[in-house]
């Protein structure tokens, strides 16, 4: 049985070629993509897997399979890094791989992204000649061999659930396996697709809830998920196929067809923080009726890192007030940059969130003061301004341009705290925490929340630079920079504060925030 066995054995060397490095086949493919894909390795938390894969057991010393990885995003960046190690025995041919991967997303548009990535380590194949009675050149030029190796790969994700990918798994060329081949980055190609709307764990803040809103996807889940692989190779390729049904958050089963093996049936558990599959090939439907068994375990730490969609605002050492057009000379207007931020608004904070009054060339901003109507027996107060030059309408409607067109270009940080109820209706209860820049104890109207803080003072500058009085604070139960429009003790006043500044174009989505002991 060994001979036959060390025969079946030496026919897979010789026919697979020696030729690339016979890579492993996982039937988990779609569980890690990073196991195969250096540019899936920007994963939202920091994920840990391990697969064992135990090939055709009815025959001794057939293909095991072991691999490790583990990956994750950077917060707040583009960029994601990953740990790969394998090994793979097969029969007398054992292969050992170490490698680090590095991954950056590019933002295609506010839907997708198309990601890089790029792997490097060291692989190791070594050959247990004792039981081989055998002069052939080519097992004596793998008896030991070190070489480095690299990989390459893109990935595209949309958030319709529409994936694909493509993988270069071979860049450097092994000098004792390819010596007799001509060698190509393309003697080895990965290609895959998926569909999948499914999302274990949807996280939807409902009112008063102290969570970090995580943005749903457009439709309601869909519990069947689709996905394929093809691993092309110079000697030949291998299609499949695997269809996904999750019965809920917990439990899911899988069938996949993969050309020459069959029917392959998976089942697995989920939970938040750790995942299992099972995997049996029956050999139905195969060219050989073999039977394997492969086991697949993820673990998730930590909390969910955010991929930075927009570039930073840059420091308000840096940022130019754009000049204030009237209808004299154009004096330069400033943005009050050393603003009392740590003072907040102390005592009686003034009514805001009015038009900016219209202004003389000496006084460019000024706040526009509150009507009164003056007593019977009193004469109406005299206009001293109505002799001077104003500024245009036009003037106040290209400002609010520009502080929407700075919205748009830091959508991260406006939508960085969305909610599920219109937002003119929203009001959070939030206990206090211990951050030194922590939001006191009142209601606030906030007009804006950043994980940010260069964006929340930037956003202040702007408004600040349109006549409106506004200062920012952080939240420790969210992480987030709340950029508010004013502070009240009492709610009712805040809300009467907050539907005033309602009837302003530019703060028609303000909401309420309390926060409290």
């Amino acid at each position: 049985m060994k001979l036959i066995s060390g025969l079946f054995f030496i026919f897979l060397l010789t026919s697979f070629g020696l030729k690339g490095q016979n890579y492993p086949i996982y039937n988990g493919y779609f569980l890690n993509p990073f196991s195969y894909n250096p540019a899936a390795a920007a994963t939202e938390r920091i994920q840990a897997n391990a697969a064992y894969r135990k090939q055709w057991i009815e025959i001794p010393g057939s293909p095991t399979i072991l691999n490790l990885s583990v990956s994750t995003l950077l917060n707040e960046r583009r960029a994601g890094i990953g740990f790969r190690a394998s090994s793979f025995n097969r029969g007398f041919l054992s292969s050992s791989e170490v490698s680090l991967a590095y991954a950056y997303g590019v933002p295609l548009d506010k839907t997708s992204r198309l990601y890089f990535g790029l792997s490097g380590g060291f692989l190791s194949n070594s050959l247990n000649t004792k039981d081989i009675a055998s002069t052939d050149p080519a097992l004596a030029n793998v008896a030991s061999s070190f070489t480095p190796s690299a990989s390459f790969g893109m990935y595209y994700k949309n958030t319709n659930g529409f994936n694909l990918g493509l993988v270069l798994p071979k860049l450097i060329s092994n000098s004792s396996l390819d010596a007799n081949f001509t060698f190509s980055y393309f003697d080895n190609v990965i290609l895959t697709a998926s569909f999948s709307r499914w999302d274990p764990n949807p996280k939807v803040i409902k009112k008063g809830q102290e969570k970090l809103f995580v943005k749903k996807k457009k439709k309601t889940n869909m519990p069947l998920e689709a996905f394929a692989i093809y691993r092309y190779s110079s000697i030949g390729g291998l299609f499949e196929a695997t269809a996904k049904y999750n019965f809920n958050a917990n439990i899911w089963l899988s069938g996949t067809y993969r050309q020459y093996a069959g029917i392959i049936p998976g089942i697995g558990v989920h939970t938040k923080d750790l995942s299992f599959g099972y995997f049996y090939e029956t050999g139905v439907g195969g060219d050989l009726p073999l039977k394997t068994h492969e086991i697949m375990l993820s673990m998730q730490f930590g909390k969910e890192s955010k991929f930075r969609d927009k570039k930073p605002a840059p420091p308000l050492s840096k940022i130019k007030a754009n000049p204030v057009r009237v209808a004299a000379k154009k004096p330069t207007q400033k943005i009050d940059t050393s603003a009392n931020h740590q003072a907040r608004f102390k005592k009686e904070p003034p009514k805001i969130g009015v038009e900016p009054a219209k202004t003389n060339p000496t006084n460019p901003v000024v706040q526009k003061p509150a009507v009164t109507t003056p007593p019977a027996n009193q004469p109406a107060p005299t206009n001293t301004t109505a002799n001077t030059p104003s500024v245009s309408a036009e003037v106040h409607a290209e400002e609010r341009k520009q502080l929407d067109q700075h919205l748009d270009d830091h959508t991260d940080g406006k939508h960085d705290d969305a909610h599920e109820h219109p937002v003119n209706q929203r009001h959070d209860f939030v206990k206090k925490g211990n951050h030194h820049e922590e939001l006191e104890l009142a209601t606030y109207v906030i007009a804006g929340a950043f994980q940010s803080r260069a964006n929340a003072e930037h956003y202040v500058a702007k408004l600040k630079a349109l006549g409106y009085e506004a200062d920012f604070g952080h939240l420790s139960a969210r992480n987030l920079w709340y950029v508010f429009v004013a502070e009240e003790k009492e709610i009712p006043v805040a809300r009467q504060e907050r539907d005033e500044l309602q009837k302003n174009k530019i703060f028609k989505d303000v909401w309420l925030l309390t926060v409290q002991e």
